[in-house]
């Protein structure tokens, strides 16, 4: 009789514990289902990437950005972005992209566009100075930017996947000009001196190095990089 007692106070013990794991169970299928669901219905945030599909769900807004001050002039620059948001069946896409460049003249409020259309993807925009990073003052002489103008992959979006145009502008937005097109990678610039700006390219599977003239606004000695035996 007592072993019968102990044998169902036993199966009671084991009861609760299964109970209480089967409820654990249910509560972590739950929340794996809740994330699942999260993100397969969320929002898809990205940046530089514009459709250029027509299309009737695709939804495009443009909106102004944050200022940024050039320093050493009476300048500051305001970026033009563009929000398309496009719609799924489960969730939907967004992205912001700079489209063009507002320049403001603080002491007067004279205002100018850096480009006559806003159809491009401005992917990058550096402020070069004289001094380079590492100086105290920052009086910045160019803006370089790195501008996609066609959908050269042929996926019906401008993206970094694109090839570039390399441009460059003085420090009020003015002087707009292109130094290079249909490049591959841009690897990055250097401040050498302040007229003097050393850039590094790809371009049809070829590396190239060049120095820009931030005073004239060209580009000049540019040569190929040295190949690597195998």
């Amino acid at each position: 009789m007592e072993e019968n007692k102990f044998f169902r106070y036993i199966w009671r013990i084991n009861g609760l514990i299964l109970l209480v794991a089967g409820v654990m169970a249910i509560g972590v299928l739950a929340f794996a289902g809740y994330q699942i669901y999260a993100k397969t219905t969320r929002d898809r945030n990205t940046r530089n990437i514009v459709n250029i599909q027509e299309d009737s769900e695709l939804k495009e807004e443009w909106r102004l950005g944050y200022m940024a001050d050039i320093q050493g002039t009476s300048y500051v620059m305001v970026p033009l972005n563009s929000d398309q948001s496009y719609a799924q069946s489960y969730y939907s896409k967004s992205s912001s992209s700079a489209r063009n460049y507002l320049f403001i003249n603080s002491k007067n409020n004279e205002q100018h566009w850096l480009l006559k259309s806003n159809k491009y993807l401005i992917a990058d925009m550096t402020m070069l100075s004289e001094h380079g990073y590492g100086g105290e003052e920052r009086n910045i002489r160019a803006i370089l930017y790195q501008v996609i103008k066609k959908d050269t992959d042929k996926d019906s979006r401008l993206t970094n996947k694109d090839l570039k145009t390399i441009s460059i502008s003085r420090s009020d937005g003015r002087g707009y000009k292109e130094l290079i097109q249909g490049v591959d990678v841009f690897v990055g610039q250097r401040t050498v001196d302040e007229n003097t700006l050393l850039i590094v390219y790809q371009k049809q599977g070829v590396g190239y190095s060049a120095n820009v003239s931030l005073s004239k606004l060209a580009i000049s000695n540019e040569q190929e990089l040295p190949k690597v035996s195998l």
